[in-house]
């Protein structure tokens, strides 16, 4: 990917354009959206003016700004809330498999489409790539121009032989979150320890997202190749974040790691289950769109 243009197309957007993201709760802000706040009772306190939306309440249009800017002007109070979103992608050595799309371009535009939603209903949406336990963030905003630069931070490729220290990079979302929202993870969650597990600080970290109030949703990107071992004849499998190599037949070995592949990604479902997170198992083959509509369309039956 070289750019924003690579994360989302024109035929995706417009197959996405009818979806939406709720609110499982109440969230707490001081900036307008459409999920019900905390908060009792209406507030004359003003805030500041925005661009007036297709949907919005016309009792809210400040019409002296209109007659000055001849565009159309919504005041917004303190009463008013919004969803503030913050979205999360791996970037690992490990993402960087597959060709021709790779699991990190996979979950760019997971989250990219993702973000085109959020901003699309008036939420704050900001953005973090992590590894070795370091942020690199695009802040929360609203505005529309504000999809260009989530979508070219989305798009930075993984960094050879960078590992990911997805715990305490989660910790520092955490801190840095604020009030409770909604916190998307993109990863294929190989931050693992010597003896293939998992490392506890993930699930930990996913639990004090969850108890802070934030909604968690992960979705753990794997490619077909890491799922089924379709490979034939001898074949050296390289580790890409400095692990060496092995040397195997997979004929021999396909039963046994098809099964332990299943263990790990149903491992990982009911830990993030346990942490107060929901799971969602990505393949590289499958259409972003069907994706978010499966789940989005989930989410709103258990509601």
């Amino acid at each position: 990917m070289e750019g924003p243009g690579a994360v989302l197309d024109p035929e995706l957007l417009e197959r996405l354009a009818s979806l939406t993201i709720a609110a499982r709760r109440a969230v707490a802000g001081a900036r307008s959206g459409m999920h019900r706040s905390p908060h009792r009772g209406a507030s004359v306190v003003f805030v500041e003016h925005r661009e007036y939306r297709a949907g919005d309440d016309i009792r809210a249009l400040d019409w002296r700004a209109f007659a000055r800017l001849d565009r159309p002007i919504v005041k917004r109070y303190e009463h008013e809330t919004q969803w503030r979103s913050t979205l999360v992608l791996d970037g690992s050595a490990s993402m960087s498999y597959g060709a021709p799309i790779t699991k990190a371009d996979h979950a760019a535009t997971l989250l990219g489409a993702i973000a085109f939603l959020l901003l699309q209903q008036g939420d704050a949406t900001g953005a973090h790539r992590v590894a070795t336990g370091s942020l690199e963030a695009v802040p929360a905003r609203t505005r529309g121009t504000h999809l260009g630069h989530l979508l070219a931070a989305l798009a930075v490729r993984p960094r050879k032989a960078e590992p990911t220290d997805l715990g305490a990079s989660l910790d520092a979302v955490a801190e840095g979150s604020g009030r409770r929202g909604l916190v998307v993870i993109a990863s294929d969650l190989l931050d693992l320890t010597p003896e293939g597990q998992v490392r506890e600080r993930v699930w930990s970290s996913l639990e004090r997202l969850a108890q802070r109030g934030h909604e968690v949703r992960v979705f753990q990107v794997l490619h077909p190749d890491e799922l089924e071992l379709p490979f034939e004849g001898p074949t050296r499998f390289v580790g890409l974040e400095g692990e060496g190599h092995v040397d195997a037949d997979p004929d021999g070995l396909r039963g046994r790691y098809v099964t332990e592949v299943q263990r790990f990604v149903e491992e990982c479902r009911t830990r993030c289950l346990a942490a107060g997170a929901r799971h969602r198992l990505v393949r590289t083959d499958e259409s972003i769109d069907s994706v978010l509509h499966e789940s989005l369309t989930r989410s709103e039956r258990r509601r």
